[in-house]
């Protein structure tokens, strides 16, 4: 119990370095060290409990994004994020670092597709793919269908006017 507590408390610190502005495995480690005293007061944390780099990288590396997307839709959703007559921008980016097999024609590399409110200046949907599993067009379809927008103008890549998207 007081690792999955530990965790926790960890997790909610790389979301704070984050929030901050803090990027990557030292960035974090970086906040940690500028904020240790405050983070370990504010906590409930003696020094030694705050994570080192190495603890950040393998909560970072275990985590499921799928699951933390799915989740994070399901929050959005039900928080109202989204009414009739807002607009909301669609985009595919891959991330850095996660290409694979560079040197054949089955290069892999993850993608995330968001769904951006422009009102709110919000995100409000994602979804991650494979581009060697799953096109960003497939991953589209199915992030917006999860979300049921009604009445929402929803502008879109080029890529998505084909006639056979499925071809």
């Amino acid at each position: 119990m007081l690792l999955l507590y530990l965790t926790r408390l960890r997790t909610a610190i790389i979301i704070l370095g984050t929030m901050s502005g803090y990027r990557g495995y030292r960035g974090l480690s970086r906040f940690m060290l500028r904020h240790q005293e405050h983070l370990a007061e504010r906590l409930g944390l003696r020094r030694a409990q705050l994570p080192s780099y190495s603890t950040i990288r393998r909560l970072l590396m275990e985590i499921d994004f799928n699951a933390v997307a799915t989740a994070f839709n399901q929050w959005a959703q039900s928080a109202g994020l989204v009414k009739a007559g807002n607009n909301c921008a669609v985009d595919g980016k891959s991330l850095k670092n996660t290409l694979t097999d560079t040197d054949t024609a089955q290069q892999n590399f993850v993608n995330v597709v968001s769904v951006f409110q422009l009102e709110q200046g919000l995100v409000v949907g994602q979804a991650v793919f494979e581009n060697q599993h799953q096109s960003e067009i497939k991953a589209v379809y199915e992030l917006l269908e999860h979300l049921q927008l009604s009445g929402v103008t929803v502008s879109l890549d080029a890529l998505h006017t084909q006639k056979n998207p499925w071809n």
